[in-house]
């Protein structure tokens, strides 16, 4: 990144590795790319790892003729940005990394869009007939008392209507009868898809969803803050400072991360494991700043 006594080229290329490293998170977050290839999340990556590149030759360019190294000839304003960026990009970029471990593989989004566009959804249909004996549940703990019958429902398809037989339906307080009407999922324009009670084509991602949003993002946030609490300009100042014990074993780290998190990303086994790297690559960033900020002070 840029210092007082830098160039522009450290400048430029400092920033666009940043820019492009967030919008590679941004990106992920957001869940820009529902299945592999996660093309725009691997493209932004690959153009932060060239800028870090670029950023690295650049400085020792300058340091070659002794300006890194040379008093600045004037003060430059500290950023008061980089501090936050650090602090919540850290565990941002960690969750973001971690959430591609539940990235569905490319035949399973594939088959997801093809029920989406086939009108998956909730819809209405009539019993046609008991295909079982109502199995009674009764009242516990965390439930009231309910019955478990397969029934065998008619399906409305685009292609002609089918009976199809929906196992273990719940109902309370009676099991269902001849006529029920019942509300189950299923695509009208895919007469091979599931015919169930509960979603199976959304519902994963949306259990995922509401557990992030609700046991993962507020410890996020407080991470940040605490981060940002020891987090001083004045050490970033430090560590923007280019020293190639400080910042090449931290980018190798950073690369090394990435690459770990290609197997999910582009959806190719390694030694026959996709998950395990990116599960460990997911570590990257925090081992990337610690080293940094450790090995800053050592220098400095």
């Amino acid at each position: 990144m840029y210092t007082s006594g830098g160039s522009a080229a450290t400048r430029g290329f400092g920033w666009g590795m940043v820019v492009s490293a967030v919008g590679a998170v941004g990106c992920s977050v957001a869940g820009v790319s529902a299945y592999p290839p996660l093309v725009p999340e691997v493209a932004l990556a690959g153009v932060s790892a060239l800028c870090a590149v670029g950023w690295v030759v650049a400085s020792y360019r300058v340091r070659g003729k002794g300006h890194l190294d040379a008093p600045p000839r004037k003060a430059r304003p500290d950023s008061r940005v980089l501090p936050y960026l650090f602090a919540f990009g850290v565990p941002v970029s960690t969750v973001a990394a971690f959430l591609l471990l539940f990235t569905p593989s490319a035949e399973r989004g594939r088959w997801e869009e093809r029920m989406e566009a086939a009108g998956y959804g909730q819809y209405t249909v009539p019993v046609v007939r008991l295909a079982g004996k109502p199995e009674y549940v009764p009242e516990g703990e965390d439930n009231d008392p309910y019955y478990l019958s397969d029934v065998v429902v008619r399906v409305p398809f685009r292609d002609g209507a089918r009976e199809v037989t929906v196992e273990e339906y719940s109902t309370a307080p009676e099991p269902p009868a001849p006529g029920t009407q019942l509300e189950v999922y299923y695509a009208p324009g895919a007469s091979d898809g599931p015919v169930s009670e509960h979603d199976r084509v959304d519902g994963d991602t949306t259990f995922l969803t509401w557990m992030s949003v609700i046991f993962v993002w507020p410890w996020v946030i407080i991470a940040g803050c605490c981060m940002k609490s020891y987090m001083e300009v004045s050490d970033l100042a430090r560590m923007r400072r280019f020293q190639p014990v400080v910042h090449l074993p931290a980018l190798g780290i950073l690369l090394a991360g990435v690459v770990l998190l290609l197997p999910v990303a582009l959806e190719f086994p390694v030694a026959g494991y996709d998950r395990l790297p990116a599960f460990l690559g997911a570590f990257a960033p925090a081992l990337a700043l610690t080293w940094a900020a450790k090995a800053s002070w050592r220098v400095y």
